[in-house]
């Protein structure tokens, strides 16, 4: 029916099969030098709304009303196929291959996006969008469509309300103009500066209604003929988008190049998007640009979108949608140390191929036909059946955002690995503790695969407890990426570290070692103040956290506290997003101390001293005389953070012995 209603705009689809493919590209991290894609969204938002809306006012027009029932059953019909099979590959690898890491919260994002929640569950986790040093969910890129399908909720009832109240082209526009408008009202009344209210500003419906509401006052308006309250029929001269009207060729170029300048200039969440309406002007410019595409004759800027192999993508996008950051995780998850331009061209390939498959013999048809597509009945069932085993399946999916912090396995590296090189020459050998030892690392994401990585067969009678959580700083204050960009603690973070006193107690560990993150040597934010290693109120909250830790550690059962120094890096190894390297990259002696973090250092090792805590030196151990990228011929770093697999046996056969030395005694 929707062929029939709404002739096929090439340059439509055009637009949207460039921007998919630049926007896969930038979601894989490939791209460094387009910070702001991530308004991208909005032009899918306002391309959406718009033929939406231009297909509810055909209907209106041939039929003389508008079926809001069938307009769900052809969101479903268009929808629902492959959200179905993606939801299913994911619950499978969720069940058997997904490591617990990876597994956090997967049971209820499963759920939440089948459902069309998922921006909301992201928002009230304060997911960070950005951040670099997490395990984001594989299904976090269905934000964008529960937010669609949440607008749609209210869209065709709005449509009929203002076709029946409204007889002029400006009295049917105007509401959704003023909805637009609204919306970037109250964005002007969120926090930026606390988690929650960036995470409402990326994922928010009532947020990115401005973008929805200007697709549809655009179809609305190009859809209305001006006299009477009638509509226009197919191909009616009095259409803006058939007459021929060189403005809007013009308006369409210009909203282009505004667009293009967004996409260069504009910081992840930038304040002035929010509290000075550019949220709203850069949607204007997308608007007028998708106009400009949406005109039937061949007009420059329509043919620049009308090629063939852009087109096309764009009739399969929304498989590529879907698609794309499932076998993007995937493919890091086994390819580690992979070129991230390689990881781009695979996770662009085999999306492409599985969106292409998608389309041809699952959604077009079911579009085409509905439940006929291949027999009504066996359609109809089959939808049901696979409805019901993902929501089964999901509910067998073990993890959660305490999972994400218990012991767990990487098989990446063996139970017990052969000749495991000294790191460092003539360092203690291991002997085995009797009875067993148990020993907790507490911190981030280094710990973490620390532990997950654990040669147990190596290190008989020692026992190690993960208390680390990917992404998550000592201290609770955020870090200050850039002048705009403040990231702190998640929802997993927050609960380790008020659940991490009950899990040394449960675990029975004797030994609980602090290993502090590479994140305390950045710029934090402190009571509305901008602060680092020079600010005497910074060092003095560090060293409180780690006091509390101590304090609380001992509390709980451990019998020794011990703390680890910091391991230099190579910020250039680090897959940051590009605007955080810019902003680093303005800051030489912030760069210098991440890499060697002298400073961090020496307030560990003055804490540590003062707190009668032992220090494991494992800067000095790892480092020696500066950055080695190998020892023994092993990659140190696997991603310029996380110890490799192959080191990790290495790191071990030091840091065991030097831990088990120091439980029983003082530095």
């Amino acid at each position: 029916m929707a062929a029939r209603l709404f002739a096929h705009r090439p340059g439509l689809d055009g637009i949207r099969g460039y921007g998919m493919v630049v926007f896969m590209l930038w979601h894989v991290g490939a791209l460094t030098v387009l910070p702001g894609l991530w308004v991208f969204m909005n032009v899918f938002f306002i391309l959406s709304a718009f033929l939406i809306t231009r297909l509810l006012l055909a209907e209106r027009r041939s039929y003389g009303d508008i079926s809001v029932r069938d307009f769900y059953v052809r969101r479903v019909r268009r929808l629902g196929p492959a959200l179905l099979v993606m939801l299913g590959a994911v619950t499978l690898d969720g069940l058997f291959l997904a490591p617990d890491e990876e597994k956090a919260f997967l049971k209820g994002d499963i759920l939440a996006t089948l459902t069309y929640v998922m921006n909301w569950r992201l928002v009230a986790r304060d997911d960070q969008y950005f951040e670099a040093f997490s395990h984001p969910s594989i299904t976090r890129h269905a934000w964008s469509l529960s937010v669609e399908e949440q607008f749609y909720l209210v869209v065709p009832w709005l449509v009929v309300a203002v076709l029946a109240l409204g007889r002029t082209r400006l009295a049917r526009t105007l509401p959704f103009v003023l909805l637009a408008g609204l919306s970037a009202l109250w964005a002007t009344r969120l926090d930026l500066v606390g988690l929650g209210g960036q995470s409402h500003a990326y994922y928010g419906t009532d947020i990115r209604v401005q973008a929805l509401a200007l697709g549809v006052a655009a179809g609305v308006w190009s859809g209305h003929r001006g006299s009477g309250g009638a509509l226009l029929k197919p191909r009616d001269p009095r259409d803006p988008l058939d007459g021929g009207r060189p403005w809007i060729e013009i308006v369409g170029w210009l909203g282009l190049g505004a667009t293009l300048v967004a996409f260069v200039t504009i910081e992840p969440l930038a304040p002035w998007m929010f509290s000075r309406g550019g949220m709203l002007l850069t949607s204007i410019a997308a608007t007028a640009w998708i106009i400009g595409c949406a005109q039937r004759r061949a007009t420059p800027l329509v043919r620049v979108f009308s090629l063939p192999p852009a087109v096309y993508t764009g009739k399969i996008s929304y498989g590529l949608y879907l698609y794309h950051w499932p076998i993007f995780i995937w493919l890091s998850r086994y390819l580690t140390g992979v070129n991230v331009w390689v990881l781009a061209a695979l996770t662009l390939a085999l999306s492409y191929a599985a969106a292409a498959v998608s389309y041809r013999f699952l959604e077009r048809p079911i579009m085409k036909h509905g439940l006929g597509a291949f027999g009504r009945r066996r359609t109809g069932a089959a939808g049901f059946a696979g409805l019901a085993a993902v929501v089964v399946g999901a509910l067998f999916v073990s993890g959660g955002a305490a999972q994400a912090t218990a012991p767990v396995r990487d098989e990446s590296v063996p139970q017990k690995v052969a000749n495991i090189p000294e790191l460092v020459e003539g360092q203690p050998t291991f002997t085995a503790p009797k009875p067993t030892t148990k020993v907790a690392l507490f911190g981030d994401s280094v710990p973490f695969h620390l532990v997950s990585r654990f040669p147990s067969g190596n290190f008989p009678g020692l026992e190690v407890v993960n208390l680390g959580t990917p992404g998550c700083d000592i201290v609770d204050a955020p870090v200050q990426w850039t002048p705009t960009v403040a990231l702190g603690a998640d929802a997993a973070c927050r609960q380790n570290k008020a659940t991490y006193e009950e899990k040394v107690r449960t675990s029975g560990a004797e030994t609980f070692v602090i290993m502090p993150s590479l994140q305390l040597a950045l710029r934090h934010q402190l009571r509305g103040r901008t602060v680092w290693l020079d600010d005497p109120a910074y060092v003095a909250a560090v060293r409180s956290k780690l006091s509390e830790l101590t304090t609380k550690a001992e509390a709980a059962g451990a019998r020794s506290v011990q703390i680890t120094t910091v391991s230099c890096r190579r910020m250039s190894e680090l897959n940051l997003p590009p605007q955080y390297r810019t902003e680093l990259s303005r800051s030489p002696e912030l760069v210098a101390e991440a890499e060697n973090p002298k400073r961090l250092n020496t307030l560990i090792r003055t804490w540590a001293k003062e707190e009668n805590v032992p220090v494991v030196d494992l800067a000095s151990a790892v480092c020696g005389d500066g950055y080695q990228p190998t020892l023994h011929g092993k990659k140190v770093y696997e991603d310029g953070i996380h110890f490799s697999p192959d080191a990790t046996p290495m790191i071990w056969g030091w840091l065991a012995p030097q831990v088990l030395s120091k439980a029983g005694g003082r530095p």
